[in-house]
């Protein structure tokens, strides 16, 4: 109950997928007709889906297995040492994120659902693995049991869908020049959302640059 309870605030963080949102954007306006993007938006989300087990089976059998190792092999100096530094590139990154958001959705262009399937797996591996929730999700679940594990995955992965599901399921529902409003009021809310999770990134990366400072300083 308490890993639940922690990764709830991480996968709401996490469900603000810029890059996700952008791809539905991206199926929406390429589909020639409702039937086709319903195709379509269901080989997202089912590769999407895909893409979040695939990098939560990875980082529980090969990135947890790297940092047991790691913290066996060096000193905790050492390891404080490579927070910092992650901590460093996490900032400059976000603050690039900052300075340069996303202004406009993709232009239209035909996928096919196999295409969309793919973009899907793809976008939520690569969001995944550069998201400090999701590695924050991973610690918290860290020191629990495989079916705990499984369970609060779960959890985080259902949490982390709502947003992009939901307005997959709204502009199947709307007519098109409903859908077409939602999409305009999206791309102009773009930017202002990713300043959001760059600023919720560079706070995150300060508070662990800060505590690797002070490992390092005692």
């Amino acid at each position: 109950m308490n890993s639940i309870l922690a990764i709830v605030p991480l996968a709401a963080v996490d469900s603000i997928n810029v890059l996700a949102l952008l791809a539905v954007s991206y199926v929406w306006v390429s589909a020639p007709s409702r039937g086709a993007y319903v195709r379509t938006a269901g080989a997202f989300v089912v590769g999407g889906v895909c893409g979040l087990a695939i990098t939560l089976a990875f980082s529980f059998t090969v990135i947890l297995g790297l940092v047991h190792r790691a913290i066996d092999a060096f000193p905790p100096t050492a390891i404080a040492v490579i927070v910092l530094l992650i901590a460093v590139v996490v900032l400059g990154m976000a603050i690039q994120g900052f300075r340069r958001p996303p202004t406009s959705l993709p232009v239209q262009r035909t996928v096919r659902p196999l295409g969309a399937f793919a973009l899907g797996l793809l976008t939520w591996a690569i969001q995944s693995l550069t998201s400090a929730p999701f590695y924050g999700a991973i610690a918290v679940m860290a020191d629990d049991g495989t079916v705990v594990r499984v369970v609060v995955s779960i959890v985080f992965v259902l949490i982390a869908l709502v947003p992009v599901t939901s307005l997959l399921l709204a502009l199947t529902l709307f007519p098109q020049e409903t859908g077409q409003r939602l999409l305009d009021r999206l791309e102009t809310a773009l930017p202002i959302a990713s300043r959001v999770v760059s600023v919720i990134l560079m706070i995150g990366a300060v508070v662990a640059g800060v505590l690797a400072i002070d490992a390092i300083a005692g």
